[in-house]
């Protein structure tokens, strides 16, 4: 997918063997919460914070009281281990940046900085499922240089009414979580999300709280692209995006599927949707695709009018997803909201499991 360097926030780094470096003990509950399995490859990045050092590994922080002498920013391999009292996270390799010119050295801070903001952003609702909404878009986009709005919002809106597989497939494509990767490899396509933001925060017509509100979907969609990152590290997928509509409000977007081991060919693949939908109110969809293809869904929704039709139109999805190869073997529909849970958990390598 992408790769560090089509981020192009970080200096280039050089990879040292760690010898001397102590190994980490970590709990079961905390290795749960990071993601740890065994014989895993992780890595973690030295930082400060309030003045210790500590060690940043899937947005938790770890106690850092190493001997050897590294500095912010560098980062460190880590194989895990299996231990009486849970995980053992055994150094095998540092990357040290490199010290880079008087030239460079504020420009080097500066991507720095940014990339840790990214990577530590608060988890906040999503500011796209915002400016998309059909009511707020056209008038939001007309800021475009581009003279027909209309032709900018073919590209990246779909219609609810007809929506299809390969649809949702442009829809992540063109989400702003590949851009990088398919400018470097030379790859044509539609203008994505964040190409059109940069292009509108470029217009000498955006000011005020519209210029603030681009800033915060580009760091929105970087970030997103950071946690895909820290996934395809770990051997995971996750991409999260927006679906934008011009008749429905937008859905949210989720795509997990786990590390695939060894002995286990197959990991699930989760899907989460999320919408706030004017006639039905909130409604949150987690589906699970299993090793045989079948299907396990949970729909939580706001309203119990909500409810009720999701059980009425409970055949036809059988029946649809049938003819697309999967089986729908268990659904649950509950009449409430989606259970909140920890932000870190929403990290790499956790998924939000529900048991009903």
């Amino acid at each position: 997918m992408l790769g560090p360097e089509q981020l192009n926030v970080t200096p280039r780094l050089s990879p040292v063997i760690v010898e001397s470096s102590a190994a980490i003990n970590v709990s079961e509950k905390m290795a749960r919460e990071i993601g740890l399995s065994d014989n895993q490859i992780i890595r973690g990045v030295i930082a400060t914070r309030g003045g210790l050092i500590k060690l940043l590994m899937n947005n938790r922080e770890l106690a850092w009281t190493s001997t050897k002498k590294f500095k912010p920013g560098d980062g460190i391999d880590f194989r895990v281990r299996n231990s009486v009292n849970g995980k053992i996270l055994q150094p095998i390799s540092v990357e040290i940046a490199k010290p880079l010119t008087t030239a460079n050295s504020v420009t080097g801070s500066g991507e720095f900085s940014r990339l840790l903001s990214l990577l530590y952003r608060p988890s906040l609702d999503s500011i796209q499922k915002e400016l998309f909404k059909p009511s707020v878009a056209r008038n939001f986009l007309a800021q475009s240089l581009d003279p027909n709005p209309s032709q900018t919002i073919d590209q990246i809106m779909y219609s609810m009414k007809s929506i299809v597989p390969s649809a949702v497939r442009e829809a992540l494509l063109g989400s702003g979580l590949f851009g990088e990767f398919f400018l470097k490899n030379h790859v044509s396509g539609h203008l994505d999300t964040k190409q059109l933001m940069r292009k509108l925060l470029l217009s000498s017509k955006l000011t005020g709280s519209a210029k603030g509100n681009v800033e915060q979907i580009i760091d929105e969609i970087e970030s997103r692209q950071i946690e895909a990152l820290q996934a395809q590290q770990n051997q995971e997928v996750s991409y999260n995006f927006v679906l934008s509509f011009i008749d429905a409000n937008p859905v949210e977007v989720h795509f997990h599927r786990g590390t695939i081991e060894v002995d286990t060919p197959f990991s699930s693949w989760v899907i989460n949707l999320h919408t706030e939908s004017e006639g039905l109110g909130g409604l949150w969809l987690k589906t699970t695709v299993g090793s045989n293809l079948d299907i396990d869904m949970t729909l939580w929704a706001d309203r119990i009018e909500a409810t009720e039709k999701a059980k009425e139109a409970a055949p036809s999805l059988e029946k649809s997803l049938v003819e697309f190869g999967l089986k729908l073997t268990k659904l649950t529909i509950l009449n409430a909201p989606r259970p909140s849970v920890d932000a870190v958990l929403f990290a790499s390598g956790h998924v939000l499991d529900v048991k009903t």
